[in-house]
């Protein structure tokens, strides 16, 4: 790790996601918090693939997401779908059913739940896909311009680790969750 990062992240005074030192310790505020710089940085992101994608495919960002994932998953349930996208279900269905209405996207009947479906990419759904994942490398290189290779792997490597333990804390709280509660977060 160089210098500069080093000394970023030994910051014990909560200045690091501030962006400035802080000369002593202020009252702590919502910008001390990975999570809100995350949330911040994933909407940035948001916004530039937005710009990057619309104009020159014609879907939304998070059209683009259903098709990309779909691509690596194959033919799945929309609660799948959703789930490995990072959307609610109520959010998921939306997107597919523009998406179906429009070629990208075939849904056929599911074998094994009468009551659901099956989705997978078209010819067409795919063939975008790829398109715009070549121009998503892109964007990302644009976006870690400032990392060496070295930085990006740890990057990387740390933010993996950071979801896996958040997936175990989410999976903790919801076992102690009570139904109201997860009714509520399923509709939000």
């Amino acid at each position: 790790m160089n210098k500069k990062v080093e000394n970023m992240t030994d910051r014990s005074d909560g200045s690091f996601f501030r962006g400035h030192l802080a000369p002593q310790k202020s009252e702590p505020d919502i910008r001390d918090l990975f999570s809100f710089e995350l949330q911040r940085l994933a909407g940035l992101s948001t916004r530039i693939a937005a710009l990057s994608i619309r104009p020159k495919y014609g879907i939304t960002a998070r059209e683009w997401r259903a098709l990309a994932v779909l691509k690596y998953l194959g033919e799945v349930p929309l609660q799948e779908l959703a789930k490995h996208s990072g959307l609610l279900k109520s959010q998921m269905s939306r997107t597919v059913s523009s998406m179906i209405e429009r070629g990208y996207i075939l849904k056929t009947a599911n074998p094994e739940d009468g009551r659901s479906i099956l989705l997978k990419l078209s010819p067409e759904g795919l063939d975008l896909s790829q398109a715009i994942l070549a121009d998503a490398f892109e964007r990302n290189e644009n976006m870690l311009s400032t990392l060496s290779h070295a930085e990006r792997q740890i990057l990387i490597e740390l933010l993996q680790r950071v979801g896996r333990n958040s997936a175990h804390y989410f999976h903790d709280l919801k076992t102690r969750a009570s139904q109201e509660d997860l009714r509520e977060l399923d509709e939000e």
